[in-house]
Order: C-alpha cells, then sequence, then structure tokens
C-alpha cells in the first residue's frame, strides 16, 4: 500500500490536532474531497467536480454502492414508483444485498462469454415502466470487461430516451492492461453528467483495502442524497485514513504504482499456465483484479477437483448470477490476479505439478 498515505495517517493519529481522531464532516474532510476533485481534473480533462457539493466520502466501494443506489431509487420512487434497477450479468455478489437495502428490485440483463461485452438489444428489451436505474461495473468485477465507447454509448442512449439514472462502479479505474485499451467514464458521455453517479474507491487504488475509504461523484442533487443515506449508514470515514489518502493523492502522477502492468502480466502469467497445464478456456480481459475461464465441467466440481490436486483455489461463477438455473449449468471459475508476482508464480508452479515441499505443507494457494 502508499507509503505516503500510511505515514500521513500515522502523523494524523500521533501527532495531529484533537480533530484528527474524532469524526469528520459526514461527507468527508474538505482536503480529501478537494485532492478528489484534483485527481478526476487531471485524468479526465474537461470536467470538474465541485469538492464542496458533489464529492462525497464513503466508508468503503461497497458502501459508495449502497448508497448511490439509494439515492437513485429514493429520487426515482418519488418520480413514479421506479423501483427497478438494471444489473448487467455476471455482477458482483453483494450487489443484491445493496439492492435490498434501496429498496429496489434487480434487472438483470445477461453478458456472455468469452468477452462479456454489453448487448444493446437486450439492456433495451429490459427496460419496463418500472425501470429507474443502470447499474453499470467497468472495469468489471468477475469478468474484467471494460466497457467501450459504443457500449457506453448505448447505455447513455437508453438512459437518455427513459429518463434513466446510473451508477457507475469504476473502482477497478486504474487497472486497465488490455492492449490499446483504456478506461472511460459512463458521466463523459454526452446527457450522463447529470443523471450518473460514479463510485471508486481509494482502497483499492492505493491497494488499501483495508481502511475502507471511497467516494462518490455526482451532480449535487443526487450527492446531497448519497451524503445523506452515507450519514445514516455509517455517518464519517475514519478522520485519520482520510488525511493519509488527501497526502497519497497529493502526490499520484496517475499511474498508481504501476498496478495495471502488475495486473496484466499476472493475468497474461496465469493465463498461460491454465491453458497449457490444464486445458482451460481463458476468457478475454482488459482490466480489473479477475481472470475468468472456462473449466469445461461443473464449475463446483471444478473448483473441489482443483484445490484437491494441486491446492489452487478458485471461485465458480455460478455465485455471481441471480439465475438459479445458470448455477447447475455453469462451467465458469474466476480467478485472482491482484496479488504479488511471487504468488502467481507459485500457483502457476502448482498448476504444473511443481509445487515445493513448503506448498504442500502450507496447503491451498488462494486465487
Amino acid at each position: 500500500g502508499s507509503l505516503t498515505a500510511r505515514q500521513a495517517a500515522a502523523e494524523a493519529l500521533l501527532v495531529g490536532s484533537a480533530a484528527a481522531n474524532q469524526y469528520s464532516a459526514p461527507a468527508g474532510l474538505l482536503e480529501l474531497r478537494e485532492e478528489v476533485s484534483r485527481l478526476y481534473a487531471r485524468l479526465y480533462p474537461g470536467d470538474a467536480y465541485d469538492p464542496a457539493s458533489e464529492v462525497v466520502i464513503c466508508t468503503s466501494g461497497q458502501e459508495s454502492l449502497n448508497a448511490a443506489l439509494r439515492a437513485c431509487v429514493s429520487e426515482q420512487v418519488s418520480r413514479g414508483g421506479r423501483d427497478g434497477v438494471i444489473v448487467f450479468e455476471p455482477y458482483f455478489p453483494f450487489t443484491q444485498g445493496a439492492l435490498d437495502n434501496a429498496p429496489a428490485v434487480m434487472q438483470p440483463v445477461r453478458t456472455h462469454a468469452p468477452g462479456f461485452a454489453i448487448d444493446a438489444a437486450a439492456l433495451r428489451a429490459a427496460v419496463t415502466p418500472r425501470t429507474g436505474t443502470v447499474l453499470l461495473n467497468s472495469p468489471h468485477n468477475p469478468t474484467g470487461h471494460v466497457a467501450s465507447e459504443a457500449e457506453l454509448a448505448a447505455v447513455a442512449e437508453v438512459c437518455v430516451e427513459h429518463d434513466l439514472l446510473a451508477v457507475s462502479d469504476e473502482v477497478y479505474e486504474h487497472a486497465v492492461f488490455g492492449e490499446g485499451c483504456r478506461h472511460r467514464r459512463l458521466c463523459d458521455v454526452p446527457g450522463m453528467r447529470g443523471r450518473t453517479i460514479t463510485v471508486s474507491s481509494a482502497g483499492k487504488l492505493f491497494s488499501l483495502t483495508g481502511w475502507r475509504v471511497a467516494w462518490a461523484l455526482a451532480p449535487a442533487r443526487l450527492a446531497t442524497a448519497v451524503a445523506s443515506a452515507h450519514t445514516n449508514l455509517t455517518y464519517s470515514a475514519p478522520t485519520p485514513l482520510q488525511a493519509g489518502i488527501a497526502a497519497a493523492l497529493r502526490e499520484e502522477d496517475g499511474s498508481f504504482g504501476g498496478v495495471a502492468q502488475l495486473f496484466g502480466a499476472n493475468f497474461e502469467l496465469l493465463a498461460t499456465a491454465l491453458r497449457e497445464h490444464r486445458g482451460l478456456t481463458v476468457c478475454d480481459a482488459q482490466g480489473g483484479y479477475f481472470l475468468v475461464a472456462d473449466a469445461g465441467v461443473p464449475d463446483i466440481d471444478f473448483v473441489r477437483s482443483l484445490a484437491a490436486e494441486c491446492g489452487v483455489v478458485c471461485t465458480p461463477m455460478s455465485v455471481f448470477y441471480a439465475d438459479q438455473d445458470q448455477s447447475e449449468s455453469c462451467t465458469l471459475v474466476r480467478f485472482t490476479i491482484c496479488k504479488s508476482r511471487e504468488h502467481i508464480q507459485r500457483a502457476c508452479a502448482a498448476l504444473a505439478g511443481r509445487r515445493g515441499r513448503r506448498e504442500r505443507v502450507a496447503g491451498t494457494l488462494e486465487m
């Protein structure tokens, strides 16, 4: 994790003012909100979020997602009972809990291996009179798909046509590694700035996931609603850790410690091992923290057999779908690439049947 962030947080904890260890304002430390605004102005020139009214600091990306969905659903329900939220499958499993908390009804739209691209026709067909919000995640968990300009345009077209709001979960924005690929924001598509809440995470950006500091960017009326939801959820993020993140953002040049390059190389190493030693079909990915592969057999069976045979543990993809029928037929599995190079190399050796004595004694390699 960021040394600058850790040193600044330690200073706030040990030698900072008394206020540094008390609640911050619910919307977050102003210095952090200002640094978030400056970061995005540098990364995405042409637009800036007002730190006083359009940036809300939350306690984790998960809480940001909960607060953002609650804000959107509340507004849409008040305007006509539209509590439906379009979610692209497969999806982050905690999404269902966030929808329950909103409360909202999931309207899933399936994407398919190996590319997991958004089908514009399927998206359009999913819209009903109940639909009020679209939830987008790019780079995507679990598939690693990065939404293209055309896909974002399709989402925007549907949102504008049906007056939908959007929550754009972009916590992996710094981890795009596909050749010629870059992260694009939904809020930058014409017509979307005033209807999109963008969520990101300092824990992901600086490899400090235990800190649980994140933010939401939104037009003022939606940011106010996010702040209200956040206040009722956790009130404020940890104050000294906010100070640490502000210091790290102040120094950040946009490279984020070379994480994208590390994860891209990890993806290629692991993909090669899975193809050559286990015969898996690896799905395309352009970013994020994960690799999805087709095992050709039921996912649960493969996960159990792989762990037993070589100690490498992966996740069955059936847990990322709403449709229970998918759980019975899914042959996809997810591996993690947000690990050290040494960890990935050890996993590749295990997949090839070359586990050393230490690995055999230690048991499993969680991927």
